[in-house]
């Protein structure tokens, strides 16, 4: 099945990124939606599109339900040398919404799960997001959670009491002492899932220590705007930059711990606003694509449209990225892509990466009756201008903090939270302290997983352009 026309606009996601093709078909609104036709289109896009096309079935059963067939063709599909992150979503429009930070059913925080004594659960609050119901009831990050309508999490029923769409949550307060886990001051509250757009720019701050000016901004994934082609966020980020700038700060903190990728555009902005020296001639990555389509350079750039970056690198004596194991494939790209020029002056503090070194793309139909699906293909390895890719294993930082083993958790921007806390004394020459170094797990408990894992743009380095 062939498209009459094909027009493609890539959203590159750096392990948890997209790339968005707009393929637009005949719109024949009398035809329903037919398995068949739909299969046809899978097909025919990942044998021109796909990563790995050589390595797909050379007879796919093509009578299976859309989803089924496309996950049949993927190569090595969930191995650790093979394709992990390549999806399918019934809805496109969903799929589009999901990419830029929009949710229909959103909680108003993201949270990690905690398995302990034995089957049980519990979940943790990892940040508030602005302007929702759940903050005006003072919820705050560090705050805990065992019961949903009154029923206590196990690992039996945490996935359906999550997925309700009104509930009923005690939050209350955990202490962790030795290897033994407490809730106190229980509260109940209301919660009710609703449509919320994100805005990744999260926080920005500045601090003064031991002699550094330290610029601080908590970015959360790549976007470049909520879906409507403002660059919004992507502008906001550089006002903030342009204040850091007109401030004079000599060193720099980004907090990717629970950014797991997104668009490569806003991924080459927001490292067009750290490189020393910034020029359009120096490449940020690399995409090799299959033997189709070849190979192609992406370079940093001067301007968003008609506004210049806020370019702060040649002002900078220290960049510090802080990572968990939540940060991913644009996060990824953007430590990668900025090491070939600045790596002397690059510490990393946390945990280690996911370790992702693919691109993908959306692919979909609009206004096709016949096919309302949207998939979203890994289509291109990347590297950065070096031809280094991101080590498999993840970038393990430089210095380890693990902040699952610490609870009750401070608020993101308070300068004693654990991770900001080893980012400003590893910048200041000053101790980081054996109290933060990495415990090998979870003292009580282990980790199951966190909301951040299943947003669209997880694991995902998104392109906005494809070579044809």
């Amino acid at each position: 099945m062939k498209s009459n026309t094909i027009k493609i606009i890539m959203f590159l996601t750096c392990m948890y990124f997209c790339s968005t093709v707009f393929i637009s078909c005949e719109d024949n609104k009398s035809v329903t939606p037919d398995n068949n036709y739909v299969n046809s289109w899978i097909l025919d896009t990942m044998q021109t599109y796909y990563y790995w096309n050589a390595g797909m079935p050379s007879n796919p059963q093509k009578d299976r339900s859309p989803d089924d067939f496309f996950y049949s063709l993927l190569y090595k599909y969930k191995q650790l040398d093979g394709d992990r992150f390549s999806w399918i979503q019934e809805n496109y429009v969903d799929l589009l919404e999901s990419l830029s930070g929009i949710n229909s059913g959103d909680l108003g925080f993201e949270y990690i799960l905690y398995r302990y004594n034995s089957n049980k659960v519990f979940g943790e609050v990892l940040y508030i997001k602005p302007g929702t119901n759940i903050e005006n009831q003072g919820i705050k990050r560090g705050n805990a959670f065992c019961k949903i309508n009154g029923t206590e999490l196990d690992l039996d029923n945490y996935l359906s009491l999550l997925q309700k769409e009104s509930m009923t949550i005690t939050f209350n307060d955990p202490l962790l002492t030795g290897n033994t886990i407490s809730f106190n001051n229980e509260r109940d509250v209301l919660v009710t899932k609703t449509r919320y757009a994100e805005n990744p720019v999260f926080m920005d701050s500045i601090y003064e220590v031991n002699g550094k000016k330290i610029g601080y901004v908590v970015y959360n994934f790549f976007a470049s705007d909520k879906g409507d082609n403002s660059k919004t966020y992507d502008k906001q980020l550089n006002s903030v930059f342009g204040r850091l700038k007109s401030e004079g700060v000599n060193s720099l903190i980004v907090d990717l711990r629970y950014n797991p990728g997104g668009s490569v555009v806003s991924s080459t902005r927001l490292a067009s606003m750290i490189v020393d020296p910034l020029s359009t001639a120096n490449i940020f990555y690399i995409l090799k694509f299959n033997s189709i389509l070849g190979e192609d350079n992406g370079k940093f750039t001067s301007s968003i449209e008609n506004e210049n970056i806020n370019n702060i690198g040649n002002g900078l004596q220290k960049v510090c990225f802080i990572t968990t194991r939540q940060s991913a494939s644009a996060s990824e790209m953007l430590i990668n892509g900025l090491k070939p020029f600045m790596n002397d002056k690059i510490i990393t503090v946390g945990d280690t990466t996911v370790g992702k070194s693919y691109a993908s793309i959306s692919f979909y139909e609009q206004n096709n009756p016949r096919n309302k699906w949207g998939m979203q293909p890994l289509v291109a390895m990347y590297t950065n201008g070096n031809g280094e890719p991101v080590p498999a294993i993840g970038i393990i930082p430089d210095y380890l903090v693990d902040e699952t083993a610490i609870m009750p958790k401070k608020q993101l921007g308070d300068t004693d939270e654990e991770l900001l806390k080893a980012a400003i004394n590893a910048i200041s020459g000053l101790p980081v302290t054996q109290k933060m170094q990495r415990q090998s797990s979870t003292p009580g408990a282990s980790v199951i997983g966190t909301s951040v894992d299943k947003k669209a743009y997880s694991n995902q380095s998104i392109l906005e352009k494809i070579k044809k």
